[in-house]
């Protein structure tokens, strides 16, 4: 069965709007995806070869060319690719493992053109992407994330400090900064200014970027403590994996939490269950005890929290960037949040 319309379509570039380009003998990834797209109606088969070509076209027209279109294929990196999935990969799980896996086979059929002669493929998962992007497993999990209430940071933290583990140090920085379990895995020394006592977590790194605009946290004194006593090495990775990874793997801070409650019971302690389902905090949980602390604690604005947490929508986000980051506001409420979370008991046992 022919693909009439699509058929024909794809004939006269049916992916236009963000031109193709042809630079030093080298394609765009507009280019690429176009040859791509053409090659694969001619083998679409079975009932419905039209609806299979329509789909694609539109993965790539929706989803891949707006923000890839005019990269060389030579120097598509895997944050590009995190920058064009970001946006649906927990709203639209499905498109977006589509969206993925259209890149990957775009990238693999210029690596088979000789534009790649070497390396990993920006699109591929493995040690790759999933440092970046949470597996979508996780997101459909995470409806009501488990978490321990604020008031037991204190003990929380007094456990983990004595454990001699990367994880647990990553731990105590990802809830100390509020940040995303992805953005303390995979953060570089590069993103961090320790004189100025600031993290700049770049924008495609950010679940929802404003305007491109990066992310910057204030740092309190722990985190920078912690940092400074972190080994410098080859790798630009804070936090890097075991076994050659560059980064820690999503499990990392999952298993360091576990870690921290399981220590805490073998020490005779209650232990960290969430109070509502009793199951173990989980990373992404961990947020919200800074989120309670913030607004019940701290009296902060929901405004102010929503930027510490970076979760301001677009549209709001987008009226002043300046304005956004608040600074100095959220470093008081940093400062304030450590320094109870990093209390000592006034009667230590």
């Amino acid at each position: 069965m022919s693909i009439n319309s699509e058929q024909a379509n794809h004939k006269h570039g049916v992916l236009k709007g963000i031109p193709g380009a042809v630079i030093n003998d080298i394609p765009a990834f507009a280019t690429v995806a176009q040859n791509y797209y053409e090659k694969k109606c001619q083998k679409f088969a079975g009932p419905s070869p039209e609806k299979q070509a329509l789909r694609l076209k539109n993965i790539l027209k929706r989803y891949c060319l707006p923000s890839l279109g005019k990269i060389l294929m030579s120097e598509l990196e895997t944050s590009d690719v995190v920058r064009a999935l970001k946006p649906i990969w927990e709203e639209k799980p499905a498109v977006a493992e589509r969206a993925r896996a259209t890149i990957f086979n775009v990238c693999k059929m210029a690596q088979a053109l000789g534009v790649y002669q070497e390396g990993l493929n920006p699109a591929g998962w493995s040690d790759n992407l999933e440092h970046f992007l949470p597996r979508h497993s996780e997101i459909l999990q995470s409806e009501y994330a488990p978490s321990i209430d604020y008031r037991e940071l204190p003990r929380f933290f007094r456990v983990s400090q004595n454990l001699d583990w990367n994880s647990a140090r990553a731990l105590e920085v990802m809830v100390l900064t509020a940040a995303r379990p992805a953005e303390v895995r995979t953060a570089c020394w590069r993103e961090f200014d320790l004189n100025k006592r600031l993290w700049k977590i770049p924008a495609w790194k950010i679940k929802c970027p404003r305007n491109g605009g990066d992310h910057v946290i204030p740092l309190s004194d722990r985190v920078i403590e912690i940092l400074k006593s972190l080994p410098r090495g080859k790798s630009e990775a804070i936090f890097p994996g075991l076994r050659g990874n560059e980064f820690m793997v999503q499990s990392a801070l999952r298993n360091a939490i576990k870690g921290v409650h399981e220590t805490d019971l073998k020490n005779g302690g209650p232990g960290f269950l969430d109070s509502e389902t009793g199951r173990a905090a989980t990373a992404v949980g961990m947020r919200r005890a800074f989120r309670t602390f913030a607004t019940e604690e701290a009296g902060a604005s929901e405004y102010l929290v929503k930027i510490a947490l970076s979760q301001l929508d677009a549209a709001t986000a987008n009226q002043s960037p300046i304005m956004v980051q608040a600074i100095s506001k959220r470093r008081l409420l940093m400062d304030k949040f450590a320094k109870y979370v990093c209390k000592r008991p006034a009667n230590p046992s």
